[in-house]
């Protein structure tokens, strides 16, 4: 069974590789599986934000677990999103999860409808209590509507299936309390969502991160949070002016807007130019150009000039 020390490290939201034909592309999910392993990533979470996963259907979301495993192979623990509105859909999603391969399954809050404290802890333990493999939740208020907090989260805690929490709040004060109050335990593990948090999360106590730059750049969040997590003050502060100044490539595509388009594209396009995958994503998320590549790749060529990556020639 996962244990929540396990996932004490980089943990990369995987993109979805698509074909031409919007099926899941196998091969290159298993490109992306061995080059999150060879940078020093402790676990995998498909069908995150970064996964389009509330965009694919109920048989690709199967298929990319299916082929995450198959790609990883035991190597390092798979984590599969099982975000819905519904109860049920999520239980039939973890259920569904775990036979074809997933070690943990990650749950947002329940969206669209507005939900008491009391009933998104219970939601959230019949979850885990139901699943046949560990819960971590995925605490990201301004995708699921519903803002946790922080004594919600710590009775949540306690419980024993529910192993960690991914912290895209942005609430810096709020994961400190987390910290504070979680001080000393090794069965629940903080980890932090928001890249320009980094730095300073792992020096005041966070485990572990799922960053979706992480899907361009493995190599150095892995060296960030190792810098933090010793208490190494400058070269933690120097490798987080690196993920700061490139940033902003997220936004090049739909400037002044998150749309999925810019973000999740901006992903894929630093993936392909690494010879990864493609940068496709589904209807109808706005297409990355061969314009916007060409301005994603300023923000990335002072990372491939320092090593962080390595664009194909």
């Amino acid at each position: 069974m996962l244990q929540a020390s396990d996932l004490k490290g980089i943990v990369p939201p995987t993109t979805t590789p698509l074909t031409d034909d919007d099926a899941i592309d196998r091969e290159g999910v298993a490109r992306l599986m061995d080059w999150f392993i060879d940078a020093g990533c402790t676990a995998i979470f498909a069908l995150g934000s970064s996964g389009e996963g509330a965009a694919l259907t109920r048989e690709m979301r199967f298929e990319t677990i299916d082929a995450c495993a198959d790609a990883l192979g035991g190597r390092i623990p798979l984590l599969a999103g099982v975000s819905s509105p519904s109860f049920k859909e999520s239980l039939i999603q973890a259920d569904r999860a775990a036979e074809i391969g997933a070690d943990a399954i990650v749950a947002t809050c329940p969206y669209y409808f507005l939900y008491a404290q009391a009933q998104l802890r219970d939601y959230f333990v019949a979850l885990a209590e139901a699943a046949a493999v560990p819960l971590v939740i995925y605490d990201i208020p301004a995708r699921a509507d519903n803002p946790l907090e922080v004594h919600t989260v710590l009775e949540l805690a306690e419980h024993e299936r529910i192993i960690g929490i991914k912290d895209s709040t942005g609430n810096i004060e709020r994961g400190v309390n987390l910290v504070n109050e979680l001080a000393g335990r090794d069965d629940f593990v903080i980890m932090q969502g928001s890249e320009q948090l980094l730095g300073m999360s792992a020096l005041m106590g966070y485990q572990g991160a799922v960053m979706g730059m992480a899907n361009a750049c493995p190599k150095l969040f892995v060296a960030l949070l190792e810098a933090g997590r010793a208490g190494d003050l400058a070269r933690t502060k120097e490798l987080q002016e690196v993920v700061n100044a490139a940033f902003p490539y997220f936004f090049v595509a739909e400037p002044g807007t998150r749309n999925i388009g810019s973000i999740v594209g901006a992903m894929k396009t630093a993936q392909e130019l690494q010879g990864l995958i493609s940068r496709r994503m589904l209807f109808p998320a706005r297409p990355v150009d061969a314009e916007d590549v060409s301005r994603i790749k300023v923000f990335l060529e002072p990372l491939a000039e320092a090593g962080w990556i390595e664009f194909v020639r």
